[in-house]
């Protein structure tokens, strides 16, 4: 266990991370510069903003995993909680509403690639954003006994791998939006 001290300082640190990347966001929305043009080139600003704190993000969840591999358990708590957190408001923000952007009229439109990329990174997001969600619930003695996972580092393992896969198709997502 952590000094109390050190696991206040991290706790702060961890909220000015998640809420300094959330207002990144939110301003460049606000300013009306997310369709302008991003650091990367074909992107646009907002699209570019999502993919480097989605590395980043997939880097800090991995670092999370080496913290638990050493018995660190108390920075991987806080760490992995961040990293949760951060991502809940991204999906919140930016990739639930441009969701809209991608609506399937009939099962064909799947076979785009474009559409197809789209929807399966929504997917896979979407179950490893809920799987971290319930880790990080259960981690933090939130979710009742009743709901609580016996066994779940392979939940654990599993959603850091889901995570991998999200930004992988993320990527690939980004490559046939603004690319291709």
């Amino acid at each position: 266990m952590a000094a109390p001290g050190n696991r206040r300082s991290a706790i702060v640190t961890a909220c000015i991370m998640v809420a300094g990347s959330l207002a990144w966001i939110i301003g460049i929305s606000a300013s009306g510069l997310e369709g302008t043009r991003g650091f990367f080139g074909p992107g646009p600003l907002i699209a570019d903003a999502n993919l480097i704190l989605e590395v980043v993000l997939v880097a800090g969840l991995s670092y999370g995993f080496l913290l638990a591999r050493r018995g660190n358990i108390d920075a991987h708590q806080i760490n992995q909680t961040t990293w949760v957190a951060l991502n809940i408001g991204l999906i919140a923000l930016l990739m639930a509403g441009s969701m809209q952007d991608v609506k399937i009229a009939k099962a064909a439109d799947l076979a785009d690639w474009r559409m197809g990329v789209t929807w399966l990174h929504a997917a896979v997001g979407t179950a490893t954003a809920l799987s971290g969600l319930w880790i990080v619930l259960q981690m933090n003695d939130v979710l009742p006994r009743g709901l609580q996972l016996r066994g779940w580092k392979n939940l654990m393992r599993g959603a850091l791998a889901g995570y991998w896969l999200t930004a992988i198709l993320g990527g690939a997502t980004y490559y046939f939006w603004y690319i291709a």
